[in-house]
Parts: structure tokens; C-alpha cells; sequence
């Protein structure tokens, strides 16, 4: 292998390393100062490294940040057993606390993929097992995930107007998801009641990995009817400490820049 290749590899595996550790989208210049980069070359790589998802541009900002793609790689890498051993013991005492069914779910481009489940004696029959897909917007794990990405980063995900619904109910498009989102951020997790199944619902948070990105979520289904209020809110809390606790197994948060 030539020694150009080998460069080209660096070059790029810097530049990911580089948006990964940054917070907010980084200037061009940015990039070629701290990665040793001529400014040309770094405007080609950004270009091509955009066109295969990997990096976001954001025009109004002239800045680069990281795209769908190294978030799915991130999440690929999630499907791995350590998540799953680490957040096993946590949603049994999620179940054993609530009484309902606790699930672990990750992002896979527009899907929630359901990688764990703490089923509950008296939970009714779900859809959500081990391994099932769901429209992400659809559900809370979904929408817990969701709510900690950048409105561009879930714009350039959802790239058809319509979104699916799948009894009715349900954001329509984009831009009634991100008001959705907005809400679920500044409340800290995600409530969906009657949009994967009528007359159930589901309480989720996300687990934020040390990059500071949701790595995954955490979330319990119930029978709509049989919570209501307070009762709801209680859940929310014990939901919320189940994901942080999963968070601080996956490793120290690391903020930068």
C-alpha cells in the first residue's frame, strides 16, 4: 500500500476525530490548522467525506460537524454486548420497580432497533420484541434519541415530506417531528401514547454517551388507561435514572470546545 493511501487515512480518521470531539460544527480552516491539513486539500476531503453522509455542512454557520453516517456507525457499534450487558441489570430493575415492560432501543437511520427487553408478568402482549424495527419518530425510544440530535441532523434523516403513521396519529412531517422534539428535549425524555399501538404507552429517555451524542434509550410500556398523572410523572423520573446510570456504565461524558 502506498504511502499517499496511508496519508489520505490519517488525514481522514483525524478530521472525524477532530468534528467528534467538538460540540458545535467546525470552520474549514479550523480543520486544516488542527489537523495539519493544506486548506485545499481539506476542502476537497470535507467535500467527499459530505458526499458519502459522513459530515454535515452548515451553510448559514460555514461550518462542519459530523453527518448520519458516522452516527450510524456509532450506533452499529452499540448493537455490540457491552451496551446490552451493561443496561441488562438496569431494566430488570426498571421492571421490578415499575411493574411494565422496560426496553433498550438504538437509532438506525430512520428506525428504532429494539436490542434488550425486561418483559413484565402482567404487561400486555407488545410488538416491541428483541431484534423488531420501528418508525423512529413513531415511538419514545425513537423520539428520545431524536430530541438530542441537531434539527439539520434530523432534517437530513427524514429526507421524504410525509412521515409514516401507523394508527393515525403521529407527527405528519418534519417540521411538526422537530416541535415535537423541542418539547421532548426540554422536558428530558419522550412520552407516545396510541402512535405504534392504540391504547398503549411508553415513557423513554436517552442514554448520552461520553461524546455527548445519544448512544441509545430507555423506555417502559404500559396500558395508557391504567397511568395517568402523577402516577406517570413518577415513572418519568425512576425512566430518567435508568438512563443516566446506563450512560455512566458506558464511560465518563467528555466535553470539549
Amino acid at each position: 500500500m502506498s504511502s499517499s493511501f496511508v496519508k489520505s487515512a490519517e488525514r481522514t480518521l483525524d478530521v472525524l476525530h477532530l468534528l467528534a470531539s467538538r460540540l458545535r460544527p467546525v470552520p474549514a480552516s479550523v480543520v486544516a490548522q488542527e489537523c495539519g491539513i493544506p486548506r485545499s486539500s481539506t476542502y476537497h476531503l470535507l467535500n467527499v467525506l459530505h458526499e458519502r453522509g459522513w459530515v454535515n455542512h452548515y451553510e448559514a454557520e460555514h461550518a462542519w460537524g459530523l453527518g448520519v453516517t458516522a452516527f450510524e456507525t456509532g450506533s452499529a457499534y452499540l448493537r455490540s454486548e457491552p451496551l446490552q450487558r451493561a443496561g441488562r441489570p438496569l431494566l430488570a430493575a426498571l421492571t421490578e420497580h415499575t411493574g411494565d415492560t422496560a426496553h433498550l432501543a438504538i437509532l438506525e437511520g430512520t428506525d428504532v432497533l429494539y436490542i434488550d427487553k425486561e418483559e413484565s408478568r402482567t404487561a400486555p402482549r407488545l410488538v416491541t420484541e428483541i431484534g423488531v424495527r420501528l418508525p423512529a419518530h413513531l415511538t419514545a425510544v425513537g423520539r428520545a434519541i431524536l430530541s438530542r440530535l441537531s434539527p439539520a441532523q434530523v432534517r437530513a434523516l427524514y429526507a421524504r415530506p410525509v412521515l409514516v403513521r401507523r394508527t393515525g396519529r403521529g407527527p405528519r412531517n418534519v417540521h411538526e417531528l422537530l416541535g415535537e422534539l423541542a418539547a421532548v428535549a426540554t422536558r428530558g425524555y419522550a412520552v407516545e401514547e396510541g402512535t405504534t399501538t392504540v391504547g398503549i404507552c411508553c415513557i423513554a429517555a436517552p442514554v448520552i454517551g461520553h461524546d455527548g451524542l445519544p448512544a441509545a434509550s430507555v423506555g417502559i410500556t404500559f396500558v395508557a388507561a391504567q397511568r395517568q398523572g402523577d402516577q406517570r410523572d413518577d415513572a418519568a423520573v425512576k425512566v430518567v435514572e435508568t438512563a443516566n446510570r446506563l450512560a455512566g456504565a458506558l464511560g465518563p461524558r467528555r466535553l470539549t470546545g
